[in-house]
């Protein structure tokens, strides 16, 4: 076509400038389509590449900031735990040094089951049954059984436990023991006269009759319970939850109290023996200051 063309040009004498601007016309009228399709290809093509490239890119920095954050997780939480237990430990020595007529062992607890602690102390260590076992809070409970390297003590929280206790507020004795059931989260104060004033939220603290250091917390009243016949009973919140325990104080000895000698000396303030000094001694004897 585009020979017959020139010949048609060479014969008519027209000019080559007229062809070849009415060909330019020609051939970009007919190429725009064609080009504006291969630059939405080019600009789509290119979208996509970057896209799959930002994708890549936004997922490896998402990657790397779960793993950031994981790792800051657990750092806040070894730090939170880092803080309890600098809380425990604090004030465990602010006990040590506010009681020194006590001589006390700290030994952590290894685990927790009905009303039982497990100890990482045993008779390797000097642990013996009937020692008694407390922290900041209160009383926990007494040793009952010792293997070499570990020892159980059972809490108010077991029905095995039996400490003399009194009201601190008027001096009312009776005898705390743990619940039978597992699901009972109070003690039992059982022997109290039926005329003597009890009241909810009274404290209730360890006898002089008891192997715990006299005024030593036990729980709170929660409630009186009138059984009719000579004697009433009432419900005790232990101040202390087994279940919450990581380290406890095994008593090694106890020194009684200036006021609690009835008139005795100054010499008179001598370490009660161990068990491991006096198997010939009643449980009062060995551990009452």
């Amino acid at each position: 076509m585009l020979v017959i063309i020139s010949l048609g040009l060479l014969a008519t004498g027209t000019r080559g400038s007229r062809v070849h601007s009415a060909v330019r016309t020609v051939v970009s009228v007919t190429t725009y389509p064609f080009l504006k399709a291969l630059n939405r290809v080019e600009a789509g093509a290119s979208y996509l590449a970057g896209l799959v490239i930002s994708y890549d890119a936004s997922r490896k920095e998402a990657e790397t900031i779960r793993h950031r954050l994981a790792e800051l997780m657990l750092h806040s939480a070894q730090r939170d735990e880092l803080i309890q237990e600098n809380k425990r430990l604090r004030g465990m020595i602010d006990f040590v040094r506010k009681e020194p007529r006590l001589t006390l062992e700290p030994v952590e607890v290894l685990e927790t089951f009905k009303g039982i602690v497990v100890i990482d102390r045993g008779t390797l260590h000097g642990i013996r049954e009937s020692m008694c076992a407390l922290n900041q809070d209160g009383i926990v409970g007494l040793v009952t059984q010792t293997d070499p390297l570990t020892a159980g003590i059972v809490t108010l929280y077991h029905t095995d436990c039996k400490v003399g206790a009194m009201i601190a507020r008027n001096r009312v004795r009776g005898v705390v023991h743990g619940s039978s059931s597992e699901l009972n989260p109070y003690c039992t104060m059982n022997y109290i006269d039926m005329k003597d004033d009890v009241q909810v939220g009274d404290t209730v603290v360890a006898s002089p009759e008891s192997i715990f250091p006299t005024g030593y917390p036990i729980g709170r009243v929660a409630a009186v319970h009138e059984t009719g016949s000579l004697w009433k009973t009432a419900e005790v919140e232990p101040a202390v939850d087994p279940y919450r325990l990581d380290e406890v104080f095994i008593l090694r000895q106890a020194l009684a109290q200036e006021e609690e000698l009835a008139g005795g000396t100054q010499e008179s303030l001598a370490s009660v023996p161990t068990p491991a000094t006096s198997g010939d001694l009643s449980l009062q004897e060995r551990y009452a200051p």
